[in-house]
Parts: structure tokens; sequence; C-alpha cells
């Protein structure tokens, strides 16, 4: 297979709040991800057939439940540079390009199935119960349902240059993120009042 060496590049990512992702170790949040591997996990989640690269950003964050995500940045680039090596094929699909496997990559994940499992057995290890997770996915989606309450209820505000309104808006997002700040310094063992002192 062509250029090896450089299918060893440094590609990295971001954790789930952003944090960067290169060589080093793709554990947790902020640490960075080992070199090269993102291509070779690109290759991984073609496995099963081809995919759109934000379903392919999406299956590795739900793969890593959550504790890596890719951004976007890291991962299309190194989809082109797979297919300039003829590892993978990329079509239209509609305003979107769609992703798979060719036979040179299905051999070259093969010769690198070591590598590959051992990436998603650092992230098994630190999966979480199935009691945590479900209370994750209502967090999730209170979260986006904040954004579009929020987006929806200023639109209007926005459209008219009301910068009042928009400022009343950020001081209770600020209020709240400083309040879900306090509750995790403290363990969770403490939900902090409406009237608690901020720092």
């Amino acid at each position: 297979m062509k250029d090896q060496q450089h299918l060893d590049g440094d590609q990295g990512g971001r954790g789930r709040h952003g944090g960067r992702c290169g060589a080093g170790g793709p554990g947790r949040r902020g640490e960075r991800m080992e070199r090269g591997s993102l291509r070779f996990v690109l290759l991984d989640a073609l496995r099963d057939g081809p995919r759109h690269g934000y379903e392919i950003i999406k299956a590795m964050e739900e793969r890593t439940h959550g504790q890596w995500s890719p951004s976007a940045g890291a991962v299309y680039p190194a989809l082109q540079y797979l297919n300039d090596l003829d590892l993978v094929r990329a079509a239209a699909d509609g305003d979107r390009r769609v992703y798979e496997l060719t036979a040179a990559g299905r051999a070259e994940l093969e010769t690198q199935a070591d590598r590959v499992e051992g990436f998603w057995t650092r992230f098994a290890a630190e999966a979480p119960s199935p009691s945590s997770q479900h209370e994750v996915g209502f967090l999730q989606e209170e979260l986006e349902d904040l954004s579009r309450t929020i987006w929806r209820g200023l639109r209007e505000a926005i459209g008219s240059g009301d910068r009042e309104a928009i400022r009343r808006v950020r001081a209770v997002v600020e209020r709240s993120r400083n309040e879900i700040r306090d509750l995790i310094a403290a363990g969770g063992n403490e939900v902090p009042g409406p009237d608690a002192e901020r720092k």
C-alpha cells in the first residue's frame, strides 16, 4: 500500500467539551490522541457500510460513550487523505458526500486490527453504567431543548436589535452555568440555591 509513513501522520479530534485530542493516547477528554490512530479508526467506522462524515463522527462519539468526538476539521481532511490513498471511496449523495471502504482499505483495516481494537478497548474500560447513560440521555435532550428555546425566543429580539433582552437571557444562562460549576465542584452532594453566593 502506498505511503504508509504518511498514513501514520498526526490527526486530532476534540473531546466532548472541545478538548484537543492528538498524539499521546486517546483516553479521557482533553488527552491527546495516539498518533495516526484517527485514520485507522475512520476505516473501522466504515467497516459495516458507507456513511456520511457526520454519521462517522456521531458513531465515534457513541462508541466512546461521549468521551471523545473527533472534530469535523480533523475527520474530513483525514477522509480526503484516505481517498487519495485509495483506501476509501467518496461519492456525492445530494449535497453531501458518502464514504465507503475500498478493497485496499478493508485489507489495510485487517492489518491494523490489533491497533484499532486497542483504541476502542481504552474507552470501553470507562463505559458508563446503563443507569447513568440513561440519565445522560435525558440531560442531552434537555440541553438541546434549552438551546431551541433560547434561539426561538430570541429570534425577534435579535432581528430588532434588542440588546437588553439578549443580555437578560445571557445573564440567566451565566447564572445557570455557575450553579452547575458549583454543583460539579461539590461532587454533586449539594445543589446551590438561587440565592447562593457566587464566586
